[in-house]
């Protein structure tokens, strides 16, 4: 009499597991969702910095938007009138990649003289940005030309995404101010590549195809895959265990498939260089740094580094402005013909 009874138990049961485990499989999928959309989603606009060009731009702007207080500061005290340009030419550029259509800042200031491209960071971005604009006229006073671009979906730039595609495919766009550079009279070596922060991604792809190119400049980038996303999905709470949701969501929202991320495998010993970053960086952890530098060791790649100091997320910049033109002038002048 009781074994009709166990058999109805045990088929509950049976049910309650597939359900829970269901229910498990939906919220996995969600929070895997939630994490690469938040991650990937752009901002075509420039944030508080919408409307600066080269002779108005402001780190005042946003200053109150830094939680850290000393980075709130640091932006807050920082002399930028020093620093603006009253020259520059607004142009447009077909990128590599056919069909997208890019702008960029062109501060050709020095005839017969080396140029840099300078591409910028993670949304909400762009050239009209303070780390942008601060390095061309670093540049600039060092007597290197520059060219500052929005990358797609950035800017004045082409927009074909609402996804950010992590320089898996903007490469193409740091190849076409390449091609732009060279169609209006400079030479392969004087042309010199910066990144900034996730900007340092496309700048390295970039150089990996064009291996003319022999002086890359990358600061505070990210160096592999795996170690950004554990970084990336810690931010959120979570365990790394939710790592191939976020990458399989990652990769439907994008396009392109985040393992592809891996900046330091492209690096050449036939080529220059330069990688900073702050020592208490807390947005692209300081072991990215790390990474890079035991990696061109023991590949014998042409490197040269510096941890800036009680610095930040691309800080170093804004705390030590003489030294980062003094360095950046040594090695691109050092690299470019």
């Amino acid at each position: 009499m009781k074994w009709p009874l166990f058999k109805h138990h045990e088929k509950k049961n049976i049910n309650n597991i597939v359900f829970y485990n269901f229910l498990g499989f939906i919220i996995y999928g969600v929070v895997g969702f939630y994490v690469a959309y938040s991650i990937l989603k752009i901002d075509h606009k420039c944030g508080w910095h919408e409307n600066s060009k080269p002779n108005s731009w402001s780190t005042k702007i946003d200053a109150h938007e830094y939680s850290n207080l000393s980075r709130s500061r640091l932006r807050d005290n920082f002399p930028t009138s020093e620093y603006h340009l009253e020259e520059w030419q607004n142009v447009y550029f077909p990128s590599r990649e056919k069909g997208i259509k890019l702008n960029g800042w062109l501060f050709n200031y020095y005839p017969d003289r080396p140029i840099v491209v300078v591409v910028h960071g993670l949304y909400p971005n762009g050239k009209c940005k303070p780390e942008s604009n601060l390095i061309a006229s670093l540049l600039i006073q060092g007597g290197i030309n520059a060219l500052t671009i929005d990358l797609r979906n950035y800017g004045q730039s082409d927009i074909v995404s609402n996804y950010e595609d992590l320089g898996l495919r903007s490469y193409n766009d740091v190849l076409g101010a390449y091609d732009f550079l060279k169609k209006i009279g400079f030479k392969t070596s004087s042309i010199g590549l910066h990144g900034i922060s996730l900007g340092a991604v496309p700048v390295i792809f970039a150089a990996n195809i064009e291996k003319d190119i022999n002086a890359i400049w990358a600061d505070s980038s990210l160096a592999e895959f795996s170690m950004v996303l554990e970084d990336e999905i810690a931010r959120y709470g979570l365990s790394i265990e939710f790592g191939p949701a976020v990458s399989f969501f990652g990769k439907l929202l994008s396009g392109v498939d985040p393992v592809d991320l891996n900046p330091a495998e492209k690096l050449t010993n036939i080529q220059n260089y330069f990688f900073t970053h702050g020592d208490k960086d807390q947005r692209m952890l300081v072991r990215h740094f790390h990474y890079f530098k035991k990696y061109a060791e023991e590949n014998k790649i042409k490197s040269e580094f510096w941890l800036a100091e009680n610095s930040y997320h691309v800080d170093g910049m804004f705390k030590y402005p003489d030294v980062y033109a003094a360095k950046m002038k040594k090695f691109f002048e050092g690299n470019l013909k």
